[in-house]
C-alpha cells in the first residue's frame, strides 16, 4: 500500500481543493485501512497470485466491492474511499510495468519499503501534513513494518521519484469522489 505519508499527503491536498465538514474525520478515514487488523478485509482485496504480480497489484483493492458493501455518506467514509482509490490507481497506474514484470512481486515490495524511508520526509516537508490524533498510531505502525521487512538496502531501487509522486498526488487529490464512485457502479 502506498505510505501512511502518500495517503496524508492526498488528503492535505484534497482538504485544500474541496469543502471537507470534519478534518479530523477526513483523516480518520484516510488511515483507517491501513491501521486495520485484517489488511485485505479493510482494502476488499481479491486472490492475488504472487507469481503474477500484474494481477497482484490489481487484486489488492477491489473498489466495486467495497460499494457494494458500503455508502459514502459521511466525511469519514469520503476518506475510506479516497484511501482506497488511492491504493488501486498507486498499484494499478504509477509503476512502469515492464520494471513490475522484471522485478517481481517479493523484490517490488522491498524497494517500495525502501523508497517510503526515502521520500517521507520529503513528502511531511513539502505538504505539511496533518495527522489528526493518528501520529503516535502511525509511526507505531510504521516502526513493526520497517522491522518485518527488513532488507539489504545497497540492493535497493528508488520508485518513488518525487516529482511523479507530486503527479501523482495532484491527480488523485484532484478527484471527485462521487464521479468515481458512479463510475465504478455504472
Amino acid at each position: 500500500m502506498p505510505s501512511f505519508n502518500i495517503h496524508l499527503s492526498i488528503a492535505k491536498r484534497y482538504i485544500d481543493k474541496n469543502q471537507i465538514e470534519n478534518k479530523d474525520e477526513f483523516i480518520r478515514g484516510i488511515v483507517a485501512p491501513d491501521l486495520a487488523e485484517d489488511d485485505d478485509k479493510a482494502h476488499y482485496s481479491g486472490y492475488r497470485d504472487k507469481n503474477d504480480i500484474l494481477n497482484a497489484l490489481k487484486n489488492k483493492v477491489q473498489l466495486d466491492k467495497y460499494l457494494e458493501e458500503n455508502s459514502i455518506e459521511s466525511t469519514y467514509d469520503k476518506g475510506v474511499f479516497l484511501h482506497l482509490i488511492t491504493d488501486y490507481l498507486f498499484f494499478t497506474d504509477f509503476f512502469n510495468e515492464k520494471y513490475l514484470l522484471k522485478t517481481g512481486y517479493k523484490d517490488f515490495c522491498k524497494d517500495l519499503y525502501y523508497s517510503y524511508d526515502i521520500c517521507n520526509q520529503y513528502l511531511e516537508d513539502k505538504y505539511q501534513i496533518y495527522y489528526g490524533n493518528y501520529k503516535e498510531k502511525i509511526e507505531n505502525n510504521i516502526k513493526k513494518d520497517n522491522k518485518e521487512k527488513e532488507v539489504d538496502n545497497s540492493k535497493r531501487t528508488n520508485i518513488l521519484p518525487y516529482e511523479k509522486l507530486d503527479e501523482f498526488i495532484e491527480k488523485v487529490s484532484s478527484i471527485d469522489i462521487e464521479e468515481y464512485k458512479n463510475k465504478i457502479i455504472n
